[in-house]
């Protein structure tokens, strides 16, 4: 389902929102785009307007996710505010056991700004201390080392790969997928402290930066 709520960062910079139809267009060129697929070989190489809007409805009425669309909260210099950021969702929620699935993608044009790990943040913070979750799953193909090394730092464990998992890429068409898994406690003694340090630290070489800028 979509969220029925936003969710706004304690920086300030961004806010997780409903999906509006107005973000369609931008969510086909997120999907479609060379880096976006790089390391999710299952997503179309076309993946027109009329596809976001159904894919949109769709997951509108599915009970066993929520969905955000990422926007920009504060204008700076070269983005205005409720800039569309990327997407991220909770899904393959089980609501018997207190577990769930999550998931993000940032447009390319906001890679390395410190916006993914804000909006993790804010996810997992929801997920953990809003809906009472006592186990956040995330899945990535096996090549990404962006992600692994991301979830590593933050302290997520290795659960695991599931082997040939994912179709569209390698040798055999298919593609091994590494699981990592936080805990609701590890949430609380571990994770939560070291996304705080991290968002800490990129939020000062932000500031810093338009400091320059408005100079």
């Amino acid at each position: 389902m979509i969220a029925d709520a936003t969710i706004k960062s304690k920086s300030g910079r961004i806010i997780l929102v409903p999906p509006p139809e107005r973000d369609d267009e931008a969510v086909a060129a997120m999907r479609t785009h060379p880096d976006t697929r790089r390391h999710l070989p299952f997503f179309p190489e076309h993946f027109s307007l009329a596809d976001a809007a159904a894919r949109r409805v769709e997951r509108d009425i599915d009970p066993t996710m929520v969905v955000y669309n990422i926007h920009t909260l504060a204008a700076t210099p070269d983005t205005p505010a409720g800039t569309f950021v990327g997407a991220t969702a909770l899904t393959h929620i089980q609501t018997d056991y207190r577990s769930c699935e999550a998931g993000i993608l940032i447009a390319p044009a906001f890679f390395r700004t410190g916006m993914a790990t804000e909006t993790l943040y804010m996810l997992l913070e929801h997920a953990f201390e809003e809906r009472k979750f006592h186990r956040v799953e995330f899945q990535t193909a096996v090549d990404n080392l962006a992600m692994r090394t991301w979830l590593v730092k933050a302290g997520a464990t290795l659960e695991g790969t599931r082997r040939g998992y994912w179709c569209g890429v390698g040798a055999d068409g298919y593609t091994d997928v590494a699981m990592y898994g936080i805990l609701e406690e590890e949430w609380l003694a571990t994770v939560k402290g070291r996304l705080e340090a991290q968002l800490n630290a990129s939020v000062s070489v932000v500031q810093t930066q338009t400091s320059k800028s408005n100079a």
